[in-house]
C-alpha cells in the first residue's frame, strides 16, 4: 500500500485510523521526493488532507480528506467559485459548493439556505432581483452551523448561524473587486480582501495590514487556524503575506506561476503551522508542515482549480 492510500484510509479500527494520521505527518519527507517549502514537515502533526475544486465543480481529494460527491457530471447554470467545510480537527463531515449565482451544494453537510432560494436571480441576468455582481467566494461559520458568502462587489451574504456584520456596498464600496471573505475569531466579524491587495475590516475583526497594490492581483485570502487571529492574502504569481499572528512560512519561487497557471489558492493546516498554496492547473506546493500528499498537475482538467480547503 502507498503513503497516499495509506493516508487515504476511510475505515478500519481506531488503532489503525491512528497509524494513518501518524503516517499522514511525515508524507512530505518520503512522497515521491516533492519539495517541502520553507521548511520540513512536523512528526507531530496528526492529520492532514486537502480538497481542490475545479470550477465545474470537479472534487480533487488528497490525504484523509474523502470525497462525499462532487458536481463534475452535472451542466450547471454557473460556474462553482468556492468550497468550504465544517470539520473541526480530526472529524472530517463533508462540505459545500458554492456557484457564482450564491447556489449552494451541500454534500454530507447542512444546507442552510442560498441566494437563489430567497428569489434572487443571478447577477447580469436582466432579471429583477438580481444579484449586483456575481458570487466569488464562501467560508464556513465558527461553528460550521453555517456560512458566508461574497460577492466581486464586496456584498456579503449569511446563511445559518453565520453573522452578518456589514459590507462594502454599506460603506460605500471598496476598492477592487473582492476575492474572500474570511471570519474572525469570535465569529462576530469578518475582513473582506480584494484583488488590489485592499482588506477591510467588520464587526469585530481587528484591521492587521494589506499589502496594497502588486504586479498580479490577490486572488484568495485565509484565517489563520486555530485562532483566527490573522490572515493570510496570496497573489497570483505565489507571493504570500501574513498579517496579525498568521506565521509566515515562505512564497512560491519565481516562475512557479504563468498567466495560463496563477496561484488560486491558499489553505492552512489545523495547527497554524503551515499552508498550501494551489495553482489553477491543479499543482500544489506544501509549506511549514503542510505534507506534500499530491495534486492534479499534468492532469487535463475540465475546469480550472478555483479554490481550496486543507486540515
Amino acid at each position: 500500500m502507498s503513503w497516499r492510500e495509506f493516508c487515504r484510509t476511510r475505515s478500519g479500527s481506531a488503532r489503525w485510523r491512528r497509524l494513518a494520521k501518524a503516517a499522514c505527518a511525515v508524507t512530505a519527507l518520503v512522497v515521491l521526493g516533492a519539495p517541502v517549502a520553507q521548511g520540513a514537515a512536523s512528526a507531530t502533526q496528526t492529520p492532514c488532507g486537502y480538497w481542490l475544486v475545479g470550477s465545474d465543480g470537479g472534487i480533487f481529494t488528497f490525504g484523509q480528506a474523502e470525497f462525499h460527491g462532487s458536481t463534475g457530471s452535472l451542466v450547471l447554470q454557473r460556474p462553482v467559485v468556492g468550497i468550504s467545510t465544517a470539520h473541526a480537527g480530526t472529524g472530517v463531515t463533508g462540505y459545500w459548493l458554492v456557484a457564482s449565482d450564491g447556489g449552494i451544494f451541500a454534500f454530507d453537510t447542512g444546507f442552510f439556505g442560498s441566494i437563489p432560494g430567497l428569489g434572487i436571480n443571478p447577477a447580469g441576468s436582466g432579471l429583477p432581483h438580481s444579484l449586483n455582481a456575481p458570487i466569488v467566494g464562501m467560508v464556513h461559520s465558527n461553528s460550521g452551523n453555517g456560512y458566508f458568502m461574497v460577492a466581486s462587489d464586496g456584498g456579503v451574504f449569511a446563511f445559518g448561524d453565520a453573522t452578518f456584520a456589514g459590507s462594502c456596498p454599506g460603506i460605500g464600496g471598496c476598492a477592487g473587486a473582492a476575492v474572500s471573505v474570511v471570519p474572525d475569531a469570535s465569529g462576530n466579524g469578518y475582513w473582506v480582501v480584494t484583488n488590489t491587495g485592499n482588506v477591510y475590516a467588520f464587526g469585530d475583526a481587528g484591521y492587521y495590514g494589506a499589502p496594497g497594490p502588486q504586479s498580479t492581483p490577490i486572488t484568495s485570502a485565509v484565517a489563520t487556524e486555530p485562532s483566527g487571529g490573522g490572515y493570510y492574502v496570496l497573489d497570483a504569481a505565489g507571493d504570500v503575506f501574513a498579517y496579525g499572528n498568521a506565521k509566515s512560512f515562505g512564497s512560491l519561487p519565481p516562475g512557479a506561476t504563468s498567466a495560463l497557471d496563477p496561484a488560486t489558492a491558499i489553505f492552512v493546516t489545523d495547527d497554524g503551522q503551515g499552508y498550501w498554496i494551489a495553482t489553477a492547473q491543479g499543482k500544489v506546493y506544501p509549506f511549514g508542515d503542510a505534507p506534500a500528499q499530491g495534486d492534479m498537475s499534468g492532469t487535463n482538467l475540465n475546469g480550472s482549480i478555483v479554490a481550496g480547503i486543507g486540515f
